[in-house]
């Protein structure tokens, strides 16, 4: 799941694709980095013990392809656990806008 389909699919679950290219921007910016936190903690969680110190290895390295194939390698079913962290966020959103609302 790259970024771009990550944007369309926020856009798409919340709804928002009729308010300007620019709030949806500020929307999608801001879940798309609690998506990244609950993310890395997920793989780190799953990640083999021994693939630790080469997962941070590579992450300081900035390398975004690098770091998709080391995923892919050690992470079993990886768009799976990305798609839940997506939803999973996603739930929490609602659930709060609920509460501010509610």
């Amino acid at each position: 799941m790259n970024n771009q389909e990550l944007r369309e699919i926020l856009i798409k679950e919340l709804g928002i694709g009729g308010l300007p290219e620019e709030a949806q921007d500020e929307i999608v910016s801001k879940l798309s980095e609690i998506i990244l936190k609950s993310l890395t903690v997920a793989i780190f969680e799953k990640l083999p013990d021994n693939a630790r110190a080469e997962f941070e290895q590579i992450g300081a390295k900035g390398d975004h392809a690098l770091i998709q194939e080391f995923l892919e390698r050690n992470i079993p079913n990886l768009h799976a656990l990305m798609e839940e962290e997506v939803k999973k966020t996603l739930q929490n959103f609602a659930a709060n806008e609920e509460k501010k609302n509610g």
